[in-house]
């Protein structure tokens, strides 16, 4: 009987963790959308000074200023995930 009980505390244990993990990892996606998508809005403005009408933006300034959004994010969800990683490296460490 202990013995299933110890085994229901480490999956209870198992479950949490991945839910801690899981709610990291979406709340580290969600800033990071947020940040990629101002810079590429900070982009677009750029791109519109000096233009009468925003439809004078040419296409490629436009998608650059996209690409540089999702290439921001996508850094943030690179550099969130290694430090999660570390994270849980240093907690293994200390058991």
């Amino acid at each position: 009987m202990t013995q299933l009980a110890t085994k229901n505390q480490g999956m209870s244990k198992f479950f949490s963790d991945a839910k801690k993990g899981f709610l990291n990892f979406a709340n580290n996606y969600s800033i990071a959308v947020n940040s990629g998508a101002k810079e590429a809005g900070k982009q677009i403005f750029e791109g519109m000074e000096g233009l009468n009408q925003p439809s004078d933006i040419p296409a490629g300034k436009l998608f650059t200023a996209v690409k540089i959004g999702v290439q921001h994010a996508s850094e943030h969800m690179v550099n969130s995930s290694m430090e999660f990683v570390e994270q849980m490296k240093n907690n293994q460490k200390s058991k």
